[in-house]
C-alpha cells in the first residue's frame, strides 16, 4: 500500500547496501530504534554501464516495529534492498532512483557524469523495470528535475524508451514527499523520497543525487 505519512529517509552510505540482505535488521536511530526482517521479492534488477559500474536493486517486505520517542509502530511494507559495485573512476555526478509501482513492479534507474559541468547530453544512463520472469532495460532515460534554492531535488519528470516492444514507453512525473542531505567520503549526497505518477499509476521510492565536495583552496 503507498501511503503519505514518512518517518525518515536516508542517502546510501559510501560503500553501499551490499551487507544488507534477507533476515533481520536493527537500527538505534536519535529517537528510538528500528527493527524489522528483510525477504526478497521477485528477481533482482541489475544495471552495468561505464561510469555507473554493476548495480542491483532487490523489492522486498519488510515487517517489523518502529520505536519513535515513545511511539511504537507496527511496520508492513515494501523496501527495496540496493547493492553495487565501486569503480576506478568515481564520476563527478550521480543520480539513482529506484520507485516501488502500485502493482508491485520495481524501476531502478542510474545516471552519472563525469564532469559535472557537462552537457546533460554527456550523461551516462540505464534504466529498466521489473518483468514477470526477470526485467527489461530500457534504451533511452530522459529524466528532468526541478531544484529549491538551496539545490535539493523537489519535482522530476521521467521518460523511459524500452530496448523491447514487450513494455510501451514510460512517462512520469514526481514530487517529494521528505528528504536529507549529508556529506559522505566527500561527496554531498541529497537524498529525497518521492511520490510519482506513471500514466495514472502511483508509484513511490528514493531519488538520491551525489555529487563530488568542490575543495576549497586555503
Amino acid at each position: 500500500m503507498l501511503g503519505t505519512d514518512v518517518i525518515a529517509a536516508a542517502p546510501i552510505p559510501e560503500e553501499g547496501l551490499a551487507k544488507l540482505a534477507d533476515g533481520p535488521l536493527e537500527l538505534e536511530t536519535e529517537r528510538g530504534q528500528l527493527s524489522v526482517s528483510l525477504e526478497s521479492v521477485g528477481e533482482p534488477v541489475r544495471l552495468g554501464r561505464d561510469l555507473l559500474g554493476e548495480r542491483e536493486a532487490r523489492r522486498a517486505d519488510v515487517k517489523g516495529k518502529l520505536i519513535d520517542n515513545d511511539t511504537a509502530i507496527e511496520l508492513d511494507c515494501s523496501g527495496v534492498l540496493h547493492s553495487r559495485t565501486t569503480i576506478d573512476a568515481e564520476p563527478a555526478l550521480t543520480r539513482d532512483a529506484t520507485i516501488i509501482l502500485a502493482d508491485g513492479g520495481l524501476i531502478f534507474l542510474a545516471t552519472a557524469k563525469a564532469d559535472a559541468e557537462s552537457p546533460h547530453g554527456d550523461e551516462v544512463s540505464a534504466a529498466a523495470i521489473s518483468h514477470p520472469g526477470g526485467y527489461v532495460e530500457f534504451d533511452e532515460v530522459l529524466l528532468s528535475t526541478e531544484y529549491d534554492s538551496s539545490g535539493r531535488q523537489r519535482r522530476a519528470t521521467l521518460e523511459l524508451w524500452p530496448a523491447s516492444e514487450e513494455i510501451a514507453n514510460l512517462h512520469g512525473a514526481g514530487h517529494v514527499i521528505a528528504g536529507c542531505s549529508a556529506k559522505v567520503g566527500g561527496r554531498a549526497i541529497n537524498t529525497a523520497l518521492f511520490q510519482w505518477s506513471f500514466d495514472g499509476h502511483l508509484g513511490m521510492g528514493r531519488y538520491e543525487i551525489s555529487s563530488k565536495l568542490v575543495a576549497v583552496p586555503a
